[in-house]
């Protein structure tokens, strides 16, 4: 009797890690920032938001930010699909053409995928989700009317990952990005290695992402026996 709940006991272990299979083997804190206190680092990236409407700051819009290893975008993350559903000015101090103004976006239906071989998996498999609450802090500044620089604040919260059967979340993620490129203020062509403009748009903005940290956490299942269940698992019939 002994030997049969063995191979029970093990047949479930190999049947709870197949249903784990594509759950995260780590949680904790990866980050960007150097000299953090992340448990895990993590690479910086680029984004692009596509001008879906053909206009910035307009609700389609749709943003597609990837890692950048100095060589190949997207190896490690990629943050994707985020479409922008409500703008809302906060401020503006912009006064004969100079000035700045702030503004705030929500964006809703991003996907995320963190890659097979980041610290995250011991599987080599990449994992996917998609994004929960993804909130946007945008600081333009004007020059004679003109937009010379944008830097965001964004953050986003309680993105699960798919087919996870452990419950896990991006519990957090924070980031900044700072404008290099924009159709309508161009004096030069538009660079190579950023992320795709999405939604067929030809025309649009593209920025660096730094100080990038994310929060994995997954919930611990519980089930509560009684020393009887427990002690009967040992009793020999």
């Amino acid at each position: 009797m002994h030997k049969v709940k063995a191979i029970l006991i093990v047949l479930t272990l190999v049947i709870a890690g197949s249903a784990l299979a594509a759950c995260p083997d780590q949680v904790g804190v990866w980050s960007s920032v150097e000299n953090g206190s992340a448990d895990y680092p993590l690479l910086n990236g680029r984004m692009s938001e596509a001008w879906c409407a053909g206009t910035p700051l307009t609700v389609g819009n749709t943003q597609n930010l990837m890692s950048w290893d100095g060589a190949e975008l997207g190896t490690e993350w990629h943050f994707y699909g985020l479409e922008a559903t409500d703008i809302a000015m906060s401020f503006d101090g912009v006064v004969d053409g100079d000035g700045v103004r702030i503004y705030n976006s929500v964006y809703e239906n991003g996907m995320f995928m963190l890659g097979g071989e980041g610290s995250w998996t011991f599987d080599d498999v990449d994992l996917t989700g998609a994004i929960g609450d993804y909130l946007v802090t945008t600081t333009l500044t004007y020059v004679d009317g003109e937009v010379v620089a944008a830097v965001s604040n964004i953050a986003f919260y309680q993105s699960a990952f798919d087919e996870c059967a452990q419950d896990c979340f991006i519990e957090f993620g924070i980031l900044n990005t700072a404008l290099v490129w924009r159709t309508d203020t161009a004096t030069a062509p538009m660079p190579a290695d950023y992320p795709a403009f999405l939604c067929g748009a030809t025309d649009g903005e593209l920025h660096n992402a730094s100080d990038i940290t994310l929060e994995i956490q997954c919930e611990v299942a519980t089930e509560t026996s009684s020393w009887s269940e427990i002690k009967g698992l040992y009793d020999s019939e």
